[in-house]
């Protein structure tokens, strides 16, 4: 039995998950999704793409979240993947160096056919699906990375549509899993280049593109009859280093969504930079601090190629910023807020490019992180005075991430931000954790998301 079989056993196998902390866990994903996809929904880009989409046409099957329309099942992967993503503010797992949620999640409710009363989707079914999607891609990046992102992919699309693929196919029990495992695979594509430009959001959503054509083609009955992980000419074998370190043997033990876990964001910039602007804040704020009195400043990251997401050294535009060390870390140490106006398409202002241009970065630090540290990863920053002092900071766990997680409360603030009505988000934050009952997820899209 070759290695995609074995995969695509393991996934129909797997039996619907009730365990309360995975499905814990997968309720607080489907939460930061729709408050991430909500917030975005009146942003200029995600409006270019609904009038690309009208212009299109198509039959009117599958919702757009927080648009009250309905679309092909294609155009609601892509549209939804993108505003999902359009912000920079969803999830991100760090096995996959990139956003899955994004992706597996628009995949799953663009499948959703709110066409037929006769479609009856279980919420507990779409659940595991969901989980096993992070799962997939998880695996998937754990064996490819960290080449794979050093080289330039970006693992989001690379990875996603794959992922996004096994938990449609899982949600219908499908027979051909294989096969669409393979059709993803051959549609992988996508530069960590386009970073800091809207094609980036872009990319989330043509991954559940990827998905769910690859599922409808084949259902068309267009075959695709071979192992996506060959070890010749298979997806690892291409993209990453081969069949070796994709391991199988874990399977269902200790499910990726609850270890590592996701990282859930409030703010709009990559979580790499989530260590400059913990650093940046706590340096603002220490005594010693005189803005006037910079002379330089030096960046440490370790391991080396941990920056490797933070492509703009000197960015141009506050969008390119979010994935710029040295913009986030100018904007803490002017005391501007880390708002979602700081990401804009605006110029940066010269006072911003000034003191990013007394910054540089380095990889020469010997500093034993701390045992919890999240990845093994950690930034330093050293700001030089002109009087001779220095003051320093180190994060190696960076608030947000897993083992420094937002709570509760904040996160449904996110929620409540997005929607801006008290009472409504109460009652959506009331729907999605009902889903673990075992409910019509059709019904739940059509009684209450229909409607934001």
């Amino acid at each position: 039995m070759n290695l995609g079989q074995q995969l695509s056993i393991l996934i129909k196998n797997t039996s619907i998950i009730s365990d309360p902390q995975v499905i814990d866990c997968a309720i607080k994903g489907i939460t930061d999704y729709f408050a991430c996809s909500l917030q975005a929904c009146q942003k200029d880009d995600v409006h270019k793409l609904l009038a690309w989409i009208a212009d299109e046409g198509g039959n009117t099957r599958a919702l757009l979240i927080g648009q009250k329309k309905l679309v092909t099942a294609r155009q609601a992967a892509l549209f939804n993947g993108f505003q999902a993503h359009c912000l920079d503010y969803d999830d991100v797992h760090s096995d996959v160096r990139g956003h899955p949620s994004a992706v597996i999640l628009s995949a799953l409710i663009a499948s959703v056919r709110l066409d037929s009363i006769e479609q009856k989707v279980d919420s507990r079914r779409f659940l595991t699906a969901y989980v096993i999607g992070i799962e997939v891609m998880a695996l998937l990046g754990k064996s490819v990375n960290p080449q794979h992102y050093e080289k330039g992919w970006h693992a989001t699309i690379t990875l996603g549509g794959i992922a996004a693929t096994a938990a449609i196919c899982y949600l219908y029990d499908e027979p051909f899993l294989s096969q669409a495992l393979t059709l993803a695979a051959t549609q992988a594509s996508g530069m960590r280049l386009l970073m800091g430009t809207p094609i980036k959001f872009l990319h989330a959503g043509l991954a559940a593109q990827h998905a769910v054509q690859s599922v409808e083609w084949l259902r068309a009955g267009i075959h695709a009859d071979q192992d996506f992980l060959d070890d010749k000419l298979g997806f690892l074998a291409i993209y990453g280093q081969g069949n070796t370190h994709f391991d199988l043997s874990h399977w269902g033990k200790t499910w990726k969504i609850v270890d590592p876990g996701l990282w859930f964001k409030n703010y709009s910039y990559c979580s790499a930079a989530a260590y400059i602007a913990d650093a940046g804040q706590l340096l603002y704020q220490n005594l010693s601090f005189e803005f006037d009195n910079i002379n330089n400043i030096v960046i440490y990251f370790a391991p080396p190629n941990s920056d490797a997401a933070l492509i703009y050294k000197t960015p141009s535009l506050a969008q390119q910023g979010r994935f710029s060390a040295e913009y986030v870390l100018a904007l803490t140490l002017l005391g501007l807020p880390l708002g979602f106006e700081q990401f804009s398409s605006q110029p940066i202002s010269n006072a911003i490019k000034q003191l990013m241009q007394k910054m540089k970065r380095s990889y020469q630090t010997h500093l034993t992180p701390h045992p919890e540290a999240y990845n093994g990863r950690y930034v330093i920053i050293d700001i030089f005075l002109k009087n001779g002092k220095k003051i320093s900071q180190c994060i190696d766990i960076p608030k947000g991430s897993p083992k420094n997680p937002y709570s509760q409360t904040e996160m449904s603030l996110k929620l409540h931000s997005a929607i801006k009505d008290q009472a409504k988000t109460e009652q959506l934050l009331t729907d999605i954790h009902k889903l673990a009952k075992g409910l019509d997820f059709r019904q739940f899209l059509l009684s209450y998301l229909f409607t934001l």
